[in-house]
C-alpha cells in the first residue's frame, strides 16, 4: 500500500514564489533593454530585492541607472510585493479563468497573514481595485504638484504614478534624486505622500472592515492596529517637534515644522521617504527612528517591522506577568497562547538577525556602529531610511543585506518553516522552576 504524500505546508509555496520573482525581475534590471549605464548583478539583485520587499533601499541612483522601462519594471514589482505575491498570482488564474481552489486560498490566507479562509477570497479580489484607488486620488494630486518641473507631459505622468505607487506600497524609491528635500517646504506632497504610507501601513484587512463593515464592531486585529497607528503617528509627532525644532527642523516656519515632524513620524514606520538628510538629526531622534522603524505598520500590509499585533501582544504578555495573570489580556480578550508565543519568537529572531548581521557588517565595513545599526534594520523593517552608506558598501554587505530585506518580506515562519522544515512535536517533559532575573 502506497503511503499518501504528505502536503506541503503553504509557506513552502509562498517562499518559493518570492525567490523566484525576485530573481526574475534582477535578470531584466541586468539586461541592456532597462538601463542607461552600467549595472552588475549584484547591485541588480539588490534593487529587486528592495523593490518586491517594498524596502526602497538601493545602492545606484534610480534616476542615472534604469530608463523608462526600467522603471515601469520597479513599478510593477512595487505593486506584487505590497499585494504579495500569491495574491497576484490568484489574479492570473482568475484572468485565464482557472478556478482557485481550497489549497490555493489556504495558501493566499497564509501569505495574507489570515487565520481563515473565509473571507480570503474577498479580500484578494479587493487588494488590487483597493490600491489603484488610493494611488489614483494621490497621483492626482501628485501631477497637479510635479508638472512644473519637468519638461514634458509624459515624463510628469511616469514620476507622479511612480511616486504615488511608491508612497502606498511603502516602498520609498524616489526619481528625485535626493528623496523629498527638495519638497521639504511643499505641504501638499508631504502631507499626501504621508497619507498614502499611512493607508498602505494600515493593512488590507482593516481597510477591507471599514469598507464592507463599516456600522459594525471591529475586530481585534483591527482595533489594535488603528489604536497603535495613530499613537505612534501623534508620539512621533511630537518628540521629532521637541527634539528638532531648534535643530534640523529650525529654519523652517512653525507650520512646516509640525508638517516635517508629522511627515517622519509616518516614515520612519516603513515609509522610506525623508523630507531631510537624516544625518542631520540629534542621536535621540536617530534612536527614536530606529525603535519606530522596529515597530513597523500592521500585519498584511505593505509595512514591515515585527507589527503592530506583535508589539500589543508583548506588552499585553508583559502586564499580565507583572499582575500574575495566566491569560494575556487585550481589550477584555483573552489572546491564546499560539499567538502569544509566536509574537515572542518574532521580536526575539529580530533581535538576533539585526545583532548578528552588524556585528559581521561592522567586520566588513570601515563606517561607525549607528550608520550600520540603522541601515540593518532598516532592510530587515524594510523601511528603506539610510544615513547615507548604501552606495559605498561592499559586495558581501550587500548580500546580508538582500538576506535580511527577504526575510522582513516573507516573515521570520515562512523562512523557519522552509529552511528547517518544522514539525509539530506532542512530546511532554517534567516541568520544573527556575529563578530567572
Amino acid at each position: 500500500m502506497k503511503k499518501k504524500k504528505k502536503a506541503k505546508n503553504p509557506l513552502h509555496y509562498i517562499f518559493i514564489s518570492y525567490i523566484i520573482i525576485t530573481l526574475l525581475f534582477s535578470f531584466l534590471y541586468y539586461l541592456p533593454f532597462t538601463r542607461i549605464a552600467e549595472l552588475s548583478y549584484i547591485d541588480s539583485l539588490f534593487v529587486s530585492t528592495s523593490a518586491i520587499s517594498v524596502t526602497g533601499l538601493t545602492t545606484v541612483n534610480l534616476v542615472e541607472t534604469f530608463n523608462v522601462w526600467g522603471k515601469i519594471l520597479l513599478m510593477i514589482q512595487m505593486e506584487i510585493g505590497a499585494i504579495g505575491i500569491v495574491v497576484f498570482i490568484s489574479y492570473v488564474f482568475m484572468v485565464l479563468g482557472i478556478r482557485i481552489t481550497i489549497s490555493n486560498l489556504l495558501v493566499l490566507s497564509k501569505d495574507q497573514n489570515q487565520s481563515s479562509i473565509k473571507s480570503i477570497r474577498r479580500l484578494s479580489l479587493s487588494v488590487l481595485f483597493t490600491s489603484l484607488f488610493f494611488q489614483l486620488i494621490g497621483g492626482t494630486i501628485f501631477y497637479s504638484q510635479f508638472r512644473d518641473k519637468y519638461d514634458s507631459t509624459s515624463e510628469t505622468i511616469l514620476v507622479t504614478a511612480f511616486h504615488s505607487i511608491a508612497s502606498f506600497t511603502n516602498t520609498g524609491f524616489d526619481l528625485f534624486g535626493n528623496s523629498l528635500l527638495s519638497f521639504q517646504k511643499n505641504n501638499v506632497v508631504l502631507i499626501v505622500t504621508a497619507a498614502l504610507i499611512f493607508i498602505g501601513g494600515l493593512g488590507y484587512p482593516t481597510i477591507m472592515e471599514y469598507i464592507y463593515h463599516y456600522n459594525k464592531k471591529k475586530s481585534l486585529f483591527t482595533r489594535i492596529n488603528m489604536r497603535l497607528h495613530f499613537s505612534f503617528m501623534i508620539i512621533g509627532t511630537i518628540i521629532f517637534w521637541l527634539l528638532e525644532s531648534n535643530h534640523a527642523f529650525k529654519h523652517l516656519n512653525f507650520f512646516d515644522k509640525m508638517t516635517n515632524s508629522f511627515f517622519l513620524s509616518v516614515t520612519t514606520r516603513n515609509g522610506g521617504f525623508a523630507p531631510l538628510n537624516i544625518a542631520e538629526l540629534t542621536l535621540p531622534a536617530i534612536l527614536i527612528i530606529l525603535m519606530l522603524m522596529f515597530i513597523g505598520g500592521a500585519s498584511s500590509s505593505a509595512a514591515g517591522g515585527i507589527r503592530l499585533t506583535t508589539v500589543s501582544v508583548l506588552i499585553a504578555k508583559m502586564i499580565s506577568v507583572i499582575k500574575s495573570q495566566d491569560d494575556t489580556i487585550i481589550f477584555r480578550t483573552s489572546v491564546k497562547r499560539q499567538v502569544v508565543d509566536r509574537a515572542f519568537v518574532i521580536a526575539m529572531s529580530f533581535i538576533l538577525l539585526i545583532s548578528f548581521a552588524t556585528i559581521i557588517i561592522t567586520i566588513i565595513e570601515p563606517f561607525q556602529l549607528d550608520l550600520i545599526l540603522l541601515e540593518v534594520i532598516s532592510a530587515i523593517t524594510n523601511t528603506g531610511l539610510s544615513l547615507g552608506i548604501t552606495t559605498e558598501i561592499h559586495s558581501s554587505t550587500k548580500f546580508i543585506l538582500i538576506l535580511l530585506m527577504f526575510i522582513g518580506r516573507i516573515g521570520i515562519f515562512t523562512m523557519i518553516y522552509f529552511v528547517f522544515r518544522v514539525k509539530n512535536q506532542n512530546l511532554k517533559y517534567i516541568e520544573k522552576d527556575l529563578a530567572v532575573g
